[in-house]
């Protein structure tokens, strides 16, 4: 069904308005999962709500909780969540990145004692606005074996870059052949997922993907995928003093504390190079979508271009009928 945009925000922070939330971190939430569905990435939309709800329910998130700098060192800081919402923590590193590349260049903020953030393109859409290039990452729940194992003690860890140009670059990707929350949204759909991307709890390929959240999920690219995947382990979970593999809870099912780290890294282009750098990139990009294409595609897009724009321009969102019934429900 087609939804007006500013209606699925006004009933998701409704909903977590009646779960004890702030007006303030309620609406900020709703306004990230919303925007995921504007892009179409659903399995980072409202389908994620009734999971926030069942983590505030389960008293993993402390809707009073400090969000505050533990340490720091010129353009890093360790920022401690206060176990509050994930997008609200999120927000409020991104901004303390801002605040330090103005300051030093550069701005590497490390988060823990978060919750699940939601969609990750997020926060680096927020850095290009701002004219930084933004860079961030986040470990979750293991799901997916090193390349050669059988046992899940990697999470899907995505990693996001934005670039501020014009045309929009805005890579969000997790380090999985697919994304857990694909894999979910998947199963809510009662479709199959893709072959070749997840095995069952017997280590057997499947396209069930009941079966895959049971089993494993694989990594993209076989080694490449798990190197930067075990990259983003360290880097967003024990480098910011966060848990890692296996000790790491709470992203997905959220009946458990959350355990995870995030790391944000803000960058002022024009001081790591010189004057002109935005404009430069922006040509490079532009020249990059009047390649001549193959065969068997019409037109270059960057990553993130189309589904960025979207978000920035549309007014409606698509989402199932029944969703849209269990986020109203929540509101009770």
């Amino acid at each position: 069904m087609e939804l007006d945009r500013s209606r699925a925000v006004s009933v998701a922070t409704e909903a977590f308005r009646a779960h004890g939330i702030s007006q303030a971190d309620a609406e900020q939430t709703a306004e990230v999962l919303v925007s995921a569905d504007a892009r179409g990435k659903h399995s980072h939309g409202l389908l994620r709500l009734p999971r926030f709800v069942r983590g505030i329910d389960h008293e993993n998130v402390d809707p009073e909780g400090d969000i505050e700098v533990v340490s720091e060192r010129g353009g890093a800081a360790s920022l401690r969540g206060g176990s509050r919402l994930g997008p609200v923590v999120a927000s409020a590193a991104v901004g303390e990145a801002m605040d330090r590349a103005d300051e030093f260049g550069v701005g590497a903020v490390g988060v823990h004692d978060s919750n699940h953030l939601g969609m990750l393109g997020y926060y680096t859409d927020q850095l290009q606005r701002e004219d930084y290039v933004g860079i961030a990452m986040t470990n979750t729940e293991p799901a997916m074996p090193p390349y050669g194992g059988a046992e899940p003690v990697l999470g899907t860890n995505p990693i996001a870059i934005g670039l501020p140009t014009d045309p929009v670059f805005n890579l969000d990707m997790s380090t999985s052949a697919i994304a857990r929350g694909t894999v979910l949204e998947k199963r809510e759909a009662g479709e199959s997922i893709p072959e070749g991307v997840a095995l069952d709890a017997d280590g057997e390929p499947t396209t069930d993907p009941a079966a895959a959240l049971e089993g494993t999920i694989l990594p993209f690219g076989g080694a490449k995928g798990s190197g930067l995947a075990i990259a983003v382990e360290v880097l967003a979970g024990g480098v910011v003093g966060a848990a890692m593999g296996n000790d790491v809870t709470g992203t997905y099912h959220t009946e458990d504390p959350c355990t995870k780290g995030d790391l944000f890294i803000a960058i002022d282009p024009e001081v790591l190079g010189s004057q002109g750098a935005r404009s430069r990139m922006s040509a490079f990009l532009e020249q990059l979508k009047q390649t001549e294409t193959n065969a068997t595609t019409e037109a270059l897009r960057l990553p993130g271009e189309h589904s960025v724009r979207r978000d920035r321009t549309r007014e409606q969102i698509d989402i199932p009928a029944d969703l849209w019934e269990r986020v109203k429900a929540l509101r009770e």
